[in-house]
């Protein structure tokens, strides 16, 4: 009934019909499977990067410093003129801490400083957008793990907050937790 052509042709559409819909079956399984190790493995690098943070953070505070952006400043010794003149004028002054907002990529910072302008306690917020693999991955499990018990754990007035104190030489580094069991910001005083 059908010419030797025809039927070669409908033996191609049928044969590739078969095996493009086997094609879409096998790649639509994959890419379910890729994006969940993906996620897994995502997950895991923002722990490390936190761990990472928070081991710098740990060490520099013992020399009177947070790292970052605030590197180059140590408290009782550099000003709030030293602030200004790298951060620029704060975006907003609170409760006597001068305060510089995160913004993409980088962190949050505050400042607090002592009668002779020097710099009484630094605040660190962390990152908004990036919190995963900063503040927002630091827990109170994980603190214990990387740095130890706290040397004073307290409940912050009016919040449902807890701060974690770990003495650091002449310092104490403070990590606010929130509710959430995630670190809220660190204080170094």
């Amino acid at each position: 009934m059908f010419s030797k052509k025809a039927k070669i042709f409908m033996g191609t559409i049928l044969t590739g019909t078969v095996l493009g819909m086997g094609a879409a079956y096998s790649t639509s399984l994959e890419p379910a499977h890729a994006d969940q190790m993906k996620t897994e493995y995502t997950a895991n690098t923002y722990q490390q990067d936190a761990v990472k943070k928070l081991k710098l953070i740990y060490k520099d505070a013992f020399k009177g410093h947070m790292p970052f952006a605030a590197s180059g400043f140590i408290l009782n010794k550099s000003t709030q003129k030293d602030v200004h003149k790298a951060f620029g004028a704060p975006m907003s002054v609170s409760g006597g801490f001068d305060i510089y907002h995160a913004e993409m990529g980088n962190p949050g910072f505050a400042f607090s400083y002592n009668k002779n302008k020097t710099i009484a306690q630094i605040r660190y917020f962390g990152t908004n957008v990036e919190r995963k693999d900063n503040l927002g991955s630091i827990t109170p499990k994980v603190l214990g793990k990387v740095i130890g018990s706290a040397d004073h754990i307290r409940n912050v007035k009016g919040t449902n907050e807890i701060n974690y104190v770990y003495d650091t030489g002449k310092y104490q580094l403070e990590f606010i937790v929130r509710k959430d069991q995630t670190v809220d910001h660190i204080n170094l005083k």
